[in-house]
């Protein structure tokens, strides 16, 4: 069977006058969609408040055995909900190296939290979890 090679010639003008997001995908066009209007997504903000209610508990549990306890400030996706900053604050004044030391052990715990927060939201794929600590 032969190929037929199309003239682009032979073509009728399909639009007036070309403009600069002619040949964009409409998927990727963010003139229109809410987030390039300053709008926030909704779903974004109930996954991050419903792993900041799971945290909640969490947190202290997985805390129980070190000599400190945090607590969870805010949950934001960073830079979308697959992956998440988690800012945390520690319960006493510490000083620097006992917040080092504080930090380290959410580190160490972050599969075991991570996977309590997989059993506790209802998603197919659990995000990625990064602790950050802001002083007192």
């Amino acid at each position: 069977m032969k190929h037929r090679k199309h003239n682009i010639k032979h073509h009728p003008d399909l639009a007036g006058s070309l403009q600069p997001d002619d040949g964009i995908d409409p998927r990727y066009d963010t003139r229109s969609s809410g987030i390039a209007q300053g709008k926030v997504d909704r779903k974004a903000t109930q996954l991050c408040s419903q792993i900041r209610r799971a945290l909640d508990f969490i947190i202290p549990e997985a805390l129980q055995d070190s000599d400190w306890d945090a607590l969870v400030l805010d949950v934001q996706p960073a830079p979308n909900t697959g992956h998440l900053l988690v800012l945390l604050q520690a319960v006493e004044q510490l000083d620097d190296a006992e917040l080092k030391l504080l930090e380290l052990a959410v580190v160490q715990r972050a599969g075991i939290i991570r996977t309590a927060v997989a059993s506790s939201i209802q998603r197919r794929k659990t995000p990625t979890l990064t602790f950050r600590f802001v002083p007192t």
